[in-house]
């Protein structure tokens, strides 16, 4: 009987401890993207990639720089190509022209986060590139640095041209 009893309770055990733990795992989860939703200011589902999240995290508040690729200092391209790189292992073309090569074009309405949106911002080419993340925002290197606006601002509305899910 003893024996019986004892398999019974280190099955029992066995099993509040994998309880316990798919809880935990769930919280941290939660936990996740609610620090990330409020140091991002966008309202994350809990679908989108930790990894992703995390990178543009740090690279949120860059200094704009021409040319540039790195967090002293990035243009848009050089933004989004380093973020594929670091968080995809991808390579993407180096301007925001030439990254409509590296998508294949979606709708506007269609956007999941890491996809590619396109802006022509001055002239009849295209010459600013984001990516975005989710809740109507995108990430982008802008005149400020690496900042977060809405799809919504009636500038980005304006100079929207193209929404595109990078090929794998």
């Amino acid at each position: 009987m003893k024996n019986s009893e004892s398999k019974l309770s280190t099955v029992f055990i066995s099993i509040l401890l994998i309880l316990n733990s798919c809880g935990v795992t769930n919280n941290n989860t939660k936990n996740f993207y609610a620090i990330y939703s409020q140091k991002l200011g966008v309202q994350l589902n809990g679908n989108e990639d930790k990894k992703f999240i995390k990178a543009i995290s740090d690279w949120k508040g860059t200094p704009y720089r021409y040319g540039g690729t790195s967090r002293k200092g990035t243009d848009c391209s050089g933004f989004v190509s380093s973020i594929y790189k670091e968080v995809y292992n991808k390579n993407l073309h180096r301007n925001s022209l030439d990254m409509l090569k590296d998508v294949k074009k979606i709708s506007k309405k269609n956007l999941k986060t890491g996809d590619l949106i396109f802006f022509k911002t001055s002239g009849k080419k295209v010459s600013h590139v984001g990516i975005y993340i989710a809740d109507n925002k995108f990430i982008h290197a802008a005149s400020k640095g690496v900042v977060i606006n809405d799809l919504d601002q009636e500038y980005y509305k304006k100079a929207y041209y193209k929404s595109g899910k990078v090929k794998m």
